[in-house]
């Protein structure tokens, strides 16, 4: 043995020669078992710093998984609970506090286990102490208490020996269930998968809400026929066009009948009078056509069987060359009724409407020849293709000469009752529901076009109006008081049978089909008892006719689809007996006849007051389309019952 393994023993204690750390002694040489966190004991006069070895032992590999699984919970649970911050009730600010407090000292804290049995001998010096060399005084004892630093863990395999269990460190903050916040909503943001990136709605999701929803699709369209399936779609679009049909109506059939033919990649553009349509399978050479619609005409019997044929497409009862036929023989079918039929239920109309506004049967009777003879003249200039606005005003100027002409005669009869039943059986008014429709579903050119087409219309017709009150006037006619309101000297009772027949009359002039005249008498019937109710609450004159129109629409839609037919076959014609007809005239005749400015005014005001009462009108039977929707799904055109479904 060397002298400094003798001098090496020497320096020793007793109490220090039973520890663990004098192992071998025969040999003279120290072996030292590293124990965590547990201070090695070395040689005191050598070194008085405790040495701290990591654990050898890996944790163990469930307790990993644990860890791991429930941090995994607490994180995407502390992340729904941001998400949902905005719909707590109640937000709790001091658990709020104690969780931001837990996540600071979280950094910091550490367990400690302060068991040290197995090196109770060890007395450290404190760590800025010298170090004792061999041959010097050792360092001062110090009481048994290791030197504590930061970030130092007890590991997994070191079980407490003292009775008091130590304090260990929470595997997850549970401060974040403090918040009081909808469960079932916490968990659906837990449960729920990431969302795909965002991309373009399928066209066929525009005809949600429409009678063409649910369309039987064909999955590949025939090669052969390609180009004649897109012209058959535009067939179809330019006929629901020509007849009144409005553009949301064209729109959802040309995306319906193109899905029930194999045609899915298509596009379609509706603006003013044109449809554009763009197909555009993969992998092949695109295809795009434009039909543009160039005439109008009143006739909802064709309308009627156009929609028809398209819900028996999207049904599939139908090939494709069997919709090209039946859409052939619909369009060359003649009318329903005769002319001389249609001008005398115009007449009837123009009498019904004036009894319903206050008239005597005099009046009554005056309208109604004064209707015939526009109806005939209109009738001969569109035969000699002269323009729409040349026609209502030569109309216009004829409703009010006759008027006029039998005032004039000292004949018991109000001029503006004889010309007002005349006026409004020439006002176009299926194009004006149809214009504001598509102003509010999104349609803004196409909405503008045909109130540009309304409003020239009506300029033609106040027109005709001017020009007959100017020459009556040179006749020396006696002046109108235009400042009567509205008497009407019929019970109620009375009014809803002329509303009725009124109704039934007008759906005879657009050529609805026999069986929808009853239905549509009712409807305006109903739609007139909610009229006066409105009346009799004071509604005023402009608010009070969108509470008949909002009815109208309403069942107009439900019978409609129960009959197989558009809302605007059913609404248009139960709307008319709330047309300001006295307004539109009273309002003319102001302005042509009085020369001061305060009389002019007042012409003008009338006039623009009947234009807000008839745009009301048809946004009321708007807005009851839209209120019927939720409540007619079952329903959906024709006893959808029979509709296949895909």
């Amino acid at each position: 043995m060397s002298q400094n393994e003798h001098s090496a023993q020497s320096s020793t204690s007793p109490d220090d020669a039973q520890t663990p750390a004098d192992a071998a002694p025969e040999t003279g040489t120290f072996e030292t078992t590293p124990i965590d966190p547990v201070i090695s004991e070395p040689p005191t006069d050598t070194s008085m710093i405790p040495v701290v070895r990591p654990s050898e032992e890996p944790p163990e590999e469930h307790e990993s998984f644990m860890k791991s699984l429930t941090g995994s919970i607490a994180t995407r649970w502390r992340s729904a609970a941001e998400e949902s911050y905005l719909e707590w009730e109640e937000y709790d600010a001091d658990a709020t506090a104690r969780a931001a407090e837990e996540d600071e000292t979280t950094v910091t804290r550490h367990e400690y286990t302060d068991d040290f049995s197995l090196a109770d001998s060890a007395q450290p010096g404190p760590a800025t102490g010298t170090i004792s060399m061999p041959g010097t005084e050792p360092s001062p004892t110090l009481p048994a208490e290791p030197l504590r630093r930061a970030s130092v863990l007890t590991p997994s395999w070191l079980k407490p020996k003292k009775g008091s269990q130590p304090r260990r460190a929470p595997i997850f903050d549970r401060t974040v269930f403090d918040r009081k916040v909808n469960p079932q909503r916490v968990f659906n943001k837990i449960m729920e998968t990431e969302k795909p990136a965002t991309g373009s709605a399928a066209i066929v999701d525009r005809l949600a809400g429409t009678p063409y929803q649910n369309p039987v699709q064909a999955e590949h369209p025939v090669e052969s026929d390609e180009l004649e399936t897109i012209n058959f779609v535009l067939d179809v679009g330019e006929a629901l066009f020509r007849y009144g049909a409005g553009a949301l109506e064209v729109e959802t059939s040309i995306i319906a009948v193109s899905q029930a033919f194999g045609m899915k990649n298509t596009d379609v553009d509706i603006t003013n009078q044109s449809i554009s349509l763009n197909w555009a399978p993969e992998g092949k050479i695109p295809y795009s056509r434009v039909r543009v619609v160039r005439s109008w005409s009143n006739n909802f019997k064709a309308l009627m069987a156009v929609h028809q044929l398209v819900t028996d497409i999207i049904a599939g009862r139908l090939t494709r060359a069997e919709a090209e036929q039946r859409l052939n023989e619909l369009i060359r079918e003649p009318k329903t009724y005769p002319r001389w039929m249609v001008t005398l239920a115009g007449a009837v109309f123009a009498s019904f409407f004036a009894s319903f506004l206050g008239a005597p049967i005099l009046d009554a009777a005056t309208g109604f020849g004064a209707t015939l003879l526009v109806l005939w003249i209109s009738r001969v200039l569109t035969t000699w293709k002269v323009p729409e606005f040349f026609t209502l005003a030569a109309g216009g100027f004829t409703a009010t000469a006759v008027g006029m002409a039998a005032f004039m005669l000292d004949a018991n009869v109000t001029p503006s009752m004889v010309v007002a039943g005349g006026l409004m059986i020439l006002l176009p008014s299926a194009r004006i529901v149809s214009a504001i429709q598509d102003a509010i579903n999104g349609f803004p050119l196409t909405s503008a076009g045909r109130l540009v087409s309304s409003m020239i219309a009506f300029a033609g017709m106040t027109a005709g109006i001017m020009a007959a009150v100017v020459l009556a006037d040179l006749f020396g006619a006696p002046v109108i008081e235009v400042a009567e309101g509205l008497t009407r000297i019929y019970h109620p009772t009375v009014l809803v049978v002329l509303v009725f027949f009124a109704a039934v009359a007008a759906g005879i002039v657009e050529q609805s089909r026999w069986r929808m005249l009853i239905p549509t008498g009712v409807v305006s019937a109903l739609g007139f008892c909610a009229f006066y109710a409105g009346e009799l609450m004071g509604l005023g004159e402009r608010f009070t006719p969108i509470i008949g129109a909002t009815v109208v629409g309403a069942l107009g839609r439900v019978v409609a689809l129960r009959m197989g037919a558009p809302q605007l076959v059913v609404a248009v014609p139960a709307m008319m007996f709330m047309l300001p007809g006295l307004m539109v005239f009273r309002g003319m005749y102001q302005i042509a006849i009085e020369n001061s400015a305060a009389f002019m005014m007042a012409g003008l005001y009338e006039l623009f007051n009947a234009m807000i009462i008839i745009m009301a009108i048809a946004a009321g039977i708007v807005l009851g389309d839209v209120l019927m929707r939720p409540f007619t799904s079952g329903m959906q055109s024709n006893e959808r019952s029979r509709t296949r479904r895909r």
